[in-house]
């Protein structure tokens, strides 16, 4: 299945404004963010550390927040886009 990825600031730079992810068929959020990393040697770094997905980095799928719902357990669908944003820091 193929899914949308949309990055912003910090991730843009990696990534690029947008792509397309070919998946398979009941992939979560995890299953992008590991095939993104493969792809690019220093995005791992960005999204992870030693306890999971970095608190600092926010996902939407939909639009929707995932640190709502499933996080990165949450299940991608056919035609998804997610979003990628570093955390806004500063006033």
């Amino acid at each position: 299945m193929l899914v949308k990825v949309r990055s912003f600031a910090g991730f843009r730079n990696i990534l690029g404004k947008e792509m397309e992810v070919e998946l398979e068929e009941g992939a979560r959020v995890e299953d992008l963010l590991n095939t993104l990393s493969s792809l690019k040697a220093n995005l791992g770094t960005q999204l992870f550390d030693e306890a999971g997905l970095r608190e600092d980095v926010n996902i939407f799928v939909g639009g929707k927040n995932i640190a709502s719902s499933e996080s990165v357990r949450t299940i991608l669908t056919e035609g998804d886009v997610v979003a990628l944003f570093p955390a806004a820091i500063g006033g």
